[in-house]
């Protein structure tokens, strides 16, 4: 699926040491998972979640999470105004990941990565 915003953006992948490098600095107002690093909405959304850790900053909203997770474990969340897109896919029942990887093999952008237990 092509999206505009990866023309735009360079994309890195998520930095697997984050939770060597980064603090915590919130929790979810809703979903109640740690949120890393710089948080600023909407310009600065940081790494989301712990167990399951979705790079905010880099996701573009594609939802292969999403559809990819037997679990359901995402949840669509909109933060207007950050530049790779609007709508990201929250870690929002992070706990009940059963560490299959299929979401982290299939977003586009490798802005997820999972933590097991």
């Amino acid at each position: 699926m092509h999206h505009p915003a990866l023309g735009r953006l360079i994309q890195m992948p998520i930095d697997e040491d984050f939770k060597e490098k980064l603090q915590i600095v919130a929790k979810h107002p809703e979903y109640g998972y740690d949120i890393w690093g710089e948080y600023n909405p909407p310009e600065k959304l940081g790494i989301h979640g712990s167990r399951v850790a979705v790079d905010f900053d880099i996701c573009i909203g594609d939802g292969a999470c999403v559809d990819v997770c037997p679990e359901e474990v995402f949840e669509w969340v909109e933060y207007e105004g950050h530049p790779a897109s609007t709508k990201k896919a929250a870690p929002a029942r992070e706990a009940d990941c059963i560490e299959c990887l299929a979401c982290e093999d299939d977003c586009p952008v490798v802005a997820i990565k999972i933590y097991p237990e």
